[in-house]
């Protein structure tokens, strides 16, 4: 029922499907102000881009399992280093916290969406690294 008129809305605004949305791929151009070119003359600014959560600085809660040896790590205030074979580190949830650093740097290659009629842009990820820029 609900499809039905969701389909009917959409034909009557008639249109290329182009006209909706589609991905893009760019370039990184400048980080502050954030711009990427999308065509060969076509530079979008940082007032038409909205990034995806896991683009710049992110802090992510979750659970740490870990198997190996550990170094450099910080845990409330305290850091150092561990080896260890068949130990499991499990912190619950509330109590870890990763902090990444996934800013956009100059060059990078990016895949957007761009939302209906290209108006605005959705930059969710690298396309040149794993995605994180690591």
């Amino acid at each position: 029922m609900a499809g039905e008129q969701i389909l009917k809305l959409l034909k009557s605004r008639g249109g290329k499907p182009s006209d909706y949305a589609d991905i893009v791929y760019g370039v990184v151009k400048s980080t502050d102000p954030l711009k990427v070119q999308i065509a060969n003359d076509m530079v979008i600014t940082e007032d038409f881009i909205e990034l995806g959560r896991h683009i710049g600085k992110i802090k992510l809660q979750g659970k740490l399992k870990s198997k190996g040896s550990l170094s450099g790590f910080q845990f409330h205030g305290h850091s150092g280093s561990a080896s260890f074979s068949k130990s499991d580190i499990d912190f619950p949830k509330k109590d870890f916290y990763l902090e990444i650093n996934n800013e956009l740097e100059k060059d990078d290659k990016v895949t957007l969406v761009r939302c209906d009629g290209g108006q605005r842009f959705y930059l969710f990820e690298r396309t040149d690294k794993d995605g994180y820029g690591f």
